[in-house]
């Protein structure tokens, strides 16, 4: 009986000891364990209250799997809160397999555009969009807080980031000639 008393006695201790030295985020994860890593392998971690009350009308993950052409599953693009303060807090990086796991893509997986955007709104759930005649006058630099000289042309067929709070209200990204572009629709 004392023995029985015993091992519950550690087994419960153990049990706590676990909560108490778990990692924060392993238990609330809103993204796989391998994008988990490449987020805190450049500054930042998985947002974990990504599915609060702040914006219940979110459906969709913060990050999605198949950006790269090609890579059908085999590259991602997610969000994540940068562990250093600043006044844009958040990064959305691109994600490809590398030698060992998951890297940044390189810019040349990105039609040389850079793996990383730094963001200051907060973020809402991603998808992939395939669109047809993108007119690029009502897109504007991301590194440029209000739209500068408008941008001309077409672009006939765009794979675009959407971003969507869920209530009508989304930002997009179009990689173009090397440079992440931005606009909001509602």
């Amino acid at each position: 009986m004392i023995a029985i008393e015993r091992t519950l006695a550690t087994f419960a201790i153990w049990c706590f000891v676990s909560l108490v030295f778990a990692s924060p985020s392993s238990a609330n994860n809103v993204m796989p364990q391998t994008l988990v890593d490449v987020a805190h392998a450049n500054g930042c971690n998985p947002i974990d209250e990504f599915f609060d009350e702040r914006n219940p009308n979110i459906t969709n993950p913060p990050y999605v799997l198949g950006w790269i052409p090609g890579d059908a599953r085999d590259s991602a693009v997610f969000w994540c809160k940068k562990i250093e303060k600043s006044d844009k807090p958040y990064k959305l990086l691109f994600a490809a397999p590398a030698t060992g796991g998951f890297n940044l893509a390189d810019p040349k997986q990105l039609a040389g555009c850079p793996a990383v955007i730094e963001y200051s709104g907060y973020p809402t759930g991603l998808r992939i969009e395939t669109q047809r005649d993108v007119q690029l006058r009502y897109f504007h630099p991301v590194t440029d807080i209000r739209p500068t000289a408008a941008l001309t042309g077409v672009v006939p067929t765009a794979r675009v980031l959407v971003s969507d709070n869920g209530d009508g209200l989304e930002h997009h990204f179009l990689c173009y000639q090397g440079k992440w572009l931005t606009r909001a629709l509602e």
